[in-house]
């Protein structure tokens, strides 16, 4: 019982020290959507509201997730979740779920 109890604590915490930040998230954007990623960023950033960087950041500690805009003209749009130094886009999610 203790085993058990100190892997699921073990974990907990290796979730917690991996739980991507807003740079990394930038860093998946450029490198999976290159150019455009970087521009989208941009773009949210000029029509983010006061000081924004267009970019927001739910953390809850384990896992995070990611998304543009609902401050200022923009829409909220949310773009991905991170867990464990990965990042799962949501879009993709949707659409895959559209089309079955």
């Amino acid at each position: 019982m203790r085993l058990i109890l100190f892997l699921i604590i073990a974990l907990l915490v290796v979730l917690a020290l991996t739980n991507p930040n807003e740079a990394e998230f930038r860093g998946h954007m450029q490198q999976k959507y290159g150019i455009a990623g970087t521009l989208s960023l941009k773009v949210a950033s000029i029509f983010s509201a006061g000081t924004s960087s267009g970019l927001h950041r739910e953390n809850y500690y384990l896992f995070s997730r990611y998304y543009v805009g609902g401050d200022g003209i923009l829409p909220r749009s949310d773009m991905a979740w991170g867990i464990a130094g990965k990042f799962f886009d949501i879009e993709e999610v949707e659409e895959e779920n559209k089309s079955r």
